[in-house]
C-alpha cells in the first residue's frame, strides 16, 4: 500500500477526546496531518456512534489519513487493509469487517470514515484502537474484551506496535479489489461462525466474504449478503 509521511506529519499528543474526530477536522480544514496518535483519549469513537474504551498509556489509539486513496471506488477496502495490518502486527484474528479478535474476545477495532477535503475529494480516515495492557475494563466489556498480552505476542512498547502496523501496511498489496486482499485475509479470518445482526435486524451467522468484500451470512438457513459499505459507513451489521 501507498503510505507516505512526505504528504503529512505523524503527530503524537498526550491526551485528546478522539484522535478520529481531531484528524477528520484537520483533513476538512486542509491540513496535511497523516497520522494522529494519542497516549490517551477520553472519548474514543467506534462505529455507529459507539464509544471505544482505552486506558492512559495502555492502549494504542491512532488515526491515519489516506490521501493517496482519495475518491477510491471501494474505500471500505482501505479500512479492511488497515485491519489486516493490525491483525498481523498483533498476531490475532480479524472478523469482518473490522474486529480484531484474540481467543474469541475483541482486542481491537478499526473505524473508517470518508472525509471531504476543501478541494472536494473524499479521503479515507481510518482509526485504530487496540487494547495492549488495559488493567480494568468497564463491567459491560469484561466478558468480551481482551488485551494483546493474553496471546503469544506482547510488544515492548505501544510505539513499536504502531510502527509494526505501518511496516505491514507497506507490504500489503494495493487494495484495488477484494481479490487483491483475499489471500492475506484468509490467513487471519475469524468471520465464519461469528454472529451478526443484519441491517434488517435479523440474527445471522457469518459464512465468509464475497467478491466485493461483502459479508456472506446465513439467516434462518438462507444465504444473504451484507455490503461492506453498509457495515463500515452506514447500517450496523453487528
Amino acid at each position: 500500500m501507498r503510505i507516505s509521511m512526505e504528504t503529512g506529519t505523524w503527530e503524537r499528543v498526550s491526551t485528546t477526546v478522539s484522535t478520529q474526530a481531531d484528524l477528520v477536522a484537520a483533513i476538512k480544514a486542509g491540513q496535511s496531518v497523516a497520522v494522529l496518535q494519542a497516549d490517551h483519549q477520553s472519548g474514543g469513537q467506534g462505529r455507529f456512534g459507539r464509544s471505544w474504551y482505552s486506558e492512559n498509556g495502555r492502549s494504542l489509539t491512532m488515526s491515519i489519513a489516506f490521501p493517496a486513496y482519495a475518491d477510491h471506488p471501494r474505500p471500505w477496502l482501505v479500512g479492511m487493509a488497515v485491519g489486516l495490518a493490525a491483525a498481523a502486527a498483533c498476531h490475532c484474528k480479524i472478523a469482518w469487517p473490522n474486529d480484531l479478535v484474540l481467543q474469541s474476545r475483541k482486542v481491537g477495532g478499526i473505524l473508517t470514515e470518508l472525509v471531504t477535503t476543501p478541494e472536494g475529494k473524499l479521503v479515507p480516515v481510518v482509526g485504530i484502537g487496540i487494547n495492549v495492557a488495559v488493567l480494568q475494563f468497564p463491567k459491560e466489556l469484561e466478558a468480551q474484551a481482551a488485551n494483546m498480552h493474553v496471546g503469544h505476542f506482547e510488544p515492548d512498547s505501544i510505539q513499536e506496535l504502531a510502527q509494526a502496523i505501518f511496516d505491514r501496511l507497506e507490504s500489503l498489496p494495493e487494495p484495488d479489489s477484494w481479490s487483491s486482499l483475499r489471500s492475506v485475509w484468509s490467513l487471519f479470518d475469524a468471520t465464519p461462525g461469528k454472529h451478526y445482526r443484519t441491517p434488517a435486524g435479523e440474527d445471522a451467522v457469518g459464512i465468509g466474504i464475497g467478491p466485493e468484500g461483502e459479508l456472506i451470512c446465513s439467516v434462518d438457513g438462507e444465504t444473504q449478503s451484507v455490503l461492506a459499505a453498509d457495515a463500515i459507513f452506514g447500517v450496523p451489521a453487528s
